[in-house]
């Protein structure tokens, strides 16, 4: 099984890598529409990956807005992506242990 899921990663082309990274980066744009598009391109995107693959969207899309040192864009536009991945079936339930503390975070956001 570890081989068939290491073999589906390597399926996915360098072109779809280089996508996911640029609708990663506009999520944080400072224009709502841009994080909006950003996050449905996201959730369209990772409902056509592989499992394993998809959740290492996931880990980069945690990495990237949540943390304090983002602004309430990047965090705003990573709700939006999370939102979107959650209507889509794609949130393992294993992720919501740490998915959950961050969106509550989220609601009580200052900066």
């Amino acid at each position: 099984d570890d081989d068939e899921d290491e073999d589906e990663d390597e399926d996915v082309p360098e072109q779809v890598e280089e996508v996911i990274e640029l609708l990663l980066s506009s999520l944080t744009d400072s224009d709502t529409v841009v994080r909006w598009a950003a996050a449905k391109a996201v959730g369209r995107i990772t409902n056509r990956l592989s499992k394993d693959f998809g959740d290492q969207v996931l880990e980069n899309l945690l990495d990237r807005c949540f943390s304090f040192r983002e602004t309430d864009k990047a965090w705003h536009g990573g709700c939006l992506a999370l939102a979107e991945l959650t209507r889509r079936g794609l949130l393992l339930p294993e992720r919501l242990e740490t998915v959950v503390p961050l969106v509550c975070d989220a609601l009580h956001f200052e900066q």
